[in-house]
């Protein structure tokens, strides 16, 4: 059996979960069967990977998130560069997200191929369902109901696809796994640190503006809490002013990009890991934490939390609760000693090999 990937973004050139779940994935479903991942051509990108890479050049990019001109435009332009460098000697055509599907249903028309799209967030999610654009949610849609099978990352997102597109027949749920040795090998210690972590994209959707509003009230009980924002995005700038505004700065670090290295001891050396996400598919930093014995507080619309009994959860927007939650988890160890090392376990169910397994299966029912 061969599948043909087509992708966006592969490690060292990824901005998100996107690459770390291509990567991780296909190198393993590699061992079974021949895979080629569709990429655009990212100076960044590696020159070795464990499976077939065709890199498509689609001009000068910098990243695959760049803000310079029309990212719209330039997702359109790849779509029209993979349908004339595509191979069509494979079984599978295997479409993520709404980026590839354009390309995709081209495809599975001209060579009458079975079609996978996996959706690893929607544009309700990355919107934080606020202005979402109508012309993404259309291709969305048709990428939906014209694929022969549907993975999503959570039965989160798939209760969100049947709401915004109607219910399709052929849907498997296929959890991210995580990357257990990296981020488990550490040994933690649970002696009080008071450091609040967030560690995500600073969007939106990952809900940056709940956990400021979340450290204004812990500070009004606790003055020597440390909040810790890890990551990049299009809010920075908006809330380190929000920061400042509420006269907060001495309290906050913002690190800006980290690595694979500094994450495992952002995470390690927390005392707990806070995602109040508007709308989030599935949340890996989530699981990422929990393997370093961090104990979580993650909102209700974190898709992986479904799937968790280890993590302390509520609305998004109960910034008085979850505020209550961190101060609970920072003022008492054995509560940070259960979480952490309960969730500890808990997330090696996560695993990339099961994740391959749930994949192959829906491969071989096509």
């Amino acid at each position: 059996m061969k599948v043909s990937v087509l992708g966006w973004e592969l490690p060292p050139s990824f901005s998100g979960g996107l690459g770390i779940h291509t990567i991780n994935l296909f190198t393993i479903l590699s061992g079974v069967m021949e895979v080629v991942v569709y990429v655009p051509d990212f100076p960044q990108l590696s020159d070795h990977y464990p499976f077939g890479v065709t890199k498509v050049n689609i001009g000068e990019l910098g990243s695959p998130y760049s803000t310079s001109g029309d990212f719209y435009d330039m997702v359109l332009e790849y779509n029209a560069r993979l349908v004339e460098t595509f191979d069509p000697h494979t079984d599978i055509i295997h479409a993520h997200d709404w980026i590839t599907v354009p390309a995709a249903i081209k495809l599975k028309k001209k060579y009458d191929l079975p079609l996978v799209v996996t959706f690893h967030s929607t544009e309700y999610d990355r919107s934080g369902n606020f202005n979402p654009q109508e012309r993404i949610m259309s291709i969305e849609k048709e990428g939906y109901n014209r694929a022969d099978r549907v993975i999503t990352v959570s039965g989160y997102t798939d209760k969100i696809l049947r709401v915004l597109y109607g219910g399709h027949g052929n849907t498997t749920v296929v959890y991210n796994g995580v990357s257990s040795s990296i981020f488990s090998n550490v040994k933690k210690n649970y002696s009080s640190r008071s450091t609040v972590l967030y560690f995500g994209r600073v969007t939106s959707q990952k809900g940056p503006t709940f956990f400021v509003e979340l450290a204004k009230q812990v500070l009004r009980i606790v003055d020597d809490v440390k909040f810790i924002i890890a990551g990049t995005g299009d809010q920075y700038w908006q809330i380190k002013e929000m920061v400042d505004r509420f006269g907060l700065g001495s309290n906050f670090e913002f690190t800006g990009f980290v690595d694979e290295a500094s994450a495992v001891k952002l995470y390690r050396d927390s005392d707990v890991f806070v995602l109040p996400a508007v709308s989030e598919p599935f949340g890996m930093t989530v699981l990422e934490s929990m393997s370093t014995g961090t104990p979580t507080v993650i909102s209700k619309t974190t898709g992986v939390g479904e799937a968790l009994f280890n993590s302390l959860k509520c609305d998004f927007w109960d910034v008085d609760r979850m505020s209550d939650y961190v101060n609970s988890v920072l003022k008492h160890r054995p509560l940070r000693e259960i979480l952490g090392e309960r969730g500890r376990i808990e997330a090696l169910n996560f695993s990339w090999e099961r994740a391959a397994i749930k994949t192959l299966e829906v491969y071989n029912s096509l």
